[in-house]
């Protein structure tokens, strides 16, 4: 474009020149630089056209922007909506469908939805991931990884990459304070101010971890108590293997180990 406008101007530059130029000019020459101003006359109505149309087309752009009808949802309103949506029971397809395409696809289920949401892009030393984020009007900034499930994500530069499944991320929830291997006493819970902050996971990956250890020990009591050992009762096996089962459903459904360590974090907001 900036290509025509100067050879436009460089002939009629030429051209309001022609009356000061030597009369030897030919009417061959004049007629041509003639036909070539006209030429150039109609190449810049052309640009002009042009940068008018997008002109308007930016102009409208800006109007849309300003006029967004997305909103930031509370909490409630975001676990509402990740519940119904189905994006996280997509087939993952490497090479074809994976968790760009998830978080891209949630991205716009949430835009038809009316809330405004974010593609995130985080790297690690090797490879990286995509996920979605959230500013929420209550809890604040939310990240969400639905690739094969709806988990919540925590991020940071420098810290390792987790999740945690989001049925798992509760307000309220059992205190692993106990030793592993003496887990059937009454249950007593604990709740934390912000399930979305990085000290929740890490305080998850504690009770994850205390979850394993006491099932290893719990299998080894009752080989122990198979065999005659009388350190545990009937009674407290039963209920040691009860508490298990409601820690593993408070843990929520499914688990995953974390990915690496973050190096780099990009977000795009619609």
């Amino acid at each position: 474009m900036k290509k025509k406008a100067l050879t436009a101007l460089v002939l009629v530059f030429l051209l309001l020149c022609l009356p000061s130029c030597p009369a030897s000019i030919s009417a061959e020459d004049y007629n041509a630089l003639q036909s070539d101003l006209e030429n150039a006359q109609r190449e810049i109505d052309e640009l002009t056209a042009e940068l008018a149309a997008l002109q308007a087309g930016y102009d409208g752009l800006l109007g849309r922007l300003g006029q967004s009808t997305l909103g930031n949802p509370n909490w409630a309103e975001l676990k509402a909506f990740l519940e119904q949506d189905d994006t996280n029971e997509l087939l993952y397809t490497e090479n074809s469908f994976d968790c760009t395409g998830f978080a891209i696809t949630l991205r716009d289920n949430a835009w038809i939805y009316g809330l405004r949401c974010a593609y995130v892009e985080i790297g690690f030393a090797e490879g990286g991931h995509a996920l979605n984020a959230f500013q929420t009007t209550d809890k604040g900034l939310i990240y969400v990884d639905n690739t094969n499930s709806d988990k919540i994500a925590y991020v940071g530069v420098n810290k390792a990459y987790g999740t945690i499944p989001l049925d798992g991320v509760k307000f309220e929830y059992i205190a692993c304070d106990g030793e592993p291997d003496e887990f059937w006493g009454s249950l007593t819970y604990t709740s934390h101010p912000n399930p979305f902050s990085y000290d929740y996971y890490l305080d998850y990956q504690r009770r994850y971890e205390f979850y394993h250890e006491s099932v290893a020990a719990y299998n080894e009591a009752v080989d122990a108590y198979n065999r005659g050992s009388k350190k545990w009762s009937y009674s407290e096996l039963g209920d040691w293997l009860d508490n298990l089962e409601a820690l593993e459903e408070d843990l929520g459904s499914i688990f995953y180990t974390p990915m690496g360590v973050v190096k780099s974090l990009e977000v795009y907001w619609n």
